[in-house]
């Protein structure tokens, strides 16, 4: 039981609060809150708990803006997919088997996953929404957790289903009951740990109808609008996507694009101009093909972007990875300009902490939770992560930014805790039965795979060209 204070003493702290900064010293925790930070606090004795961060980083807890927790439970399977193979078997085949309870189980397991590694914050885009009890036990999921998220309601399989076909576009709308029964029920204030979001299907994958009415759905009940947009390629004409919304007058600060690997320069400055969050999933853009994250022109455009797994049917969830990911591939296409130029590369442009930026405090805007969450400042929210710098992987720990971003591990995160309550003590998460979880999730996926007709290492086959065509 975390007591009502506690006291994190004679740690390294990196605070992202420029206010604040970097320093070595204490940070105090009152009733879920930070209530200061300092070089060496005096805090009267009594019900506090104090522990010794002398062999810690002590940072803001990791905000993920793009995760689809629920497809947790297919961890891997997709490892070798394209990013239309990963359509084509999750919307076409994984995704109609999909269970209430694979949500419930999918969503556990993959909240669990994030706060093991230090992600305290995450936007759960949930597109497999197919009945109400889908629905109810993905919130539940959430909530039993412990862990800070925006419950984004990404509809159901069968309006996922309609953008493997030409035109690629869906015409369906969205259920706009169902959406306002979960507002209703699960989300009636938006004072808890969960709120609810808008993982809307967006102008790639929907009609400008359907465009607008999710849009003015979500501004009516105040939810954040999550969208997939600028990826791959859809439609080989191309489609201004943010430029239409522009001209419909729906860009607004409330909205988070993911990906936005294909953008021209300028959309990006129509969303700079309007405000929209971008969210790069570095990872798994680069390998399945998405184009590549688009860091150097959104930070060209005056955007900071923010971090997101995706996927962990494809890639791991960790946070330090997509960090990694974030800060080698935008120096790894800036190095190669220069190379192709016949000139050695200087300077790096994008640093170690751009990037932790981008993990923290970044997302916390992203989401909307810049005043409660994503940096240790006091009077938010004690979103905390300690690193042990004791570690053989940290150890020296000369630059604790860069020992974060390039050197930390989930096995270097030893405790976690999430608006002051502690969720991970000692390197073990708190109140879970991982193995119990172990063998329920082992035992759903595998059913789930026969459901479904996928067996590891299988991969769809590329569509055929109708007769005649060559």
């Amino acid at each position: 039981m975390t007591a009502a204070r506690t006291l994190l003493r004679g740690g390294r702290i990196v605070s992202m609060d420029p206010a604040v900064g970097d320093l070595v010293g204490d940070v105090l925790v009152e009733d879920g809150r930070i209530a200061a930070v300092g070089p060496r606090l005096e805090v009267a004795e009594g019900d506090v708990e104090v522990i010794d961060a002398s062999r810690h980083l002590v940072i803001p807890g990791f905000i993920d803006s793009h995760r689809h927790l629920y497809q947790a439970l297919l961890r891997g399977i997709g490892a070798d997919w394209s990013l239309f193979q990963y359509f084509t078997t999750m919307f076409g085949m994984l995704g109609p088997h999909m269970t209430a309870e694979h949500m419930s189980l999918g969503t556990t397991l993959g909240a669990y996953d994030a706060l093991d590694s230090g992600v305290t914050a995450v936007y759960d885009y949930s597109h497999n929404q197919s009945s109400p009890e889908h629905t109810d036990e993905s919130v539940r999921a959430l909530k039993d957790s412990g862990i800070r998220a925006v419950f984004g309601y990404g509809g159901s399989m069968a309006e996922q289903l309609e953008i493997l076909s030409p035109p690629f576009t869906s015409t369906s709308p969205s259920n706009e009951a169902e959406i306002r029964r979960v507002r209703s029920r699960y989300f009636s204030a938006d004072s808890g740990l969960v709120t609810m979001g808008f993982a809307v299907r967006g102008p790639d994958s929907s009609t400008m109808d359907v465009v607008r009415a999710d849009f003015a759905l979500a501004r009516e009940l105040g939810l954040r609008i999550n969208t997939h947009i600028g990826m791959g390629v859809l439609d080989p004409e191309g489609r201004p996507n943010v430029t239409r919304l522009h001209k419909e007058g729906l860009l607004g600060d409330d909205l988070i694009f993911g990906h936005c690997n294909l953008l021209t320069e300028e959309e990006f400055r129509l969303m700079a101009d309007a405000g929209v969050s971008a969210s790069v999933t570095p990872e798994d853009e680069s390998a399945m093909g998405h184009g590549w994250p688009p860091i150097t022109q959104l930070l060209k455009a005056g955007i900071r972007p923010n971090i997101g797994i995706d996927t962990c049917m494809a890639v791991g969830g960790d946070p330090f990875t997509a960090m990694r990911f974030a800060l080698a591939v935008p120096r790894g296409l800036a190095n190669q300009r220069s190379l192709d130029e016949s000139v050695n590369p200087w300077q790096l442009d994008v640093s170690v902490r751009d990037v932790l930026e981008f993990a923290t405090i970044e997302g916390a805007r992203a989401l909307g939770m810049e005043s409660v969450t994503g940096s240790l400042t006091p009077g938010k929210q004690a979103d905390i992560v300690m690193i042990r710098t004791d570690h053989l992987s940290m150890t020296p720990v000369l630059d604790p930014v860069a020992s974060i971003v390039h050197h930390a591990s989930r096995q270097t995160v030893d405790t976690v805790f999430v608006a002051g309550r502690a969720v991970k003590r000692d390197g073990e998460l708190l109140g879970v039965d991982v193995a119990a979880l172990s063998r329920r999730a082992t035992g759903a996926a595998a059913a789930l795979l026969e459901a479904a007709g996928v067996e590891p290492g299988w991969a769809p086959e590329p569509p055929r060209a109708p007769e005649g065509d060559h």
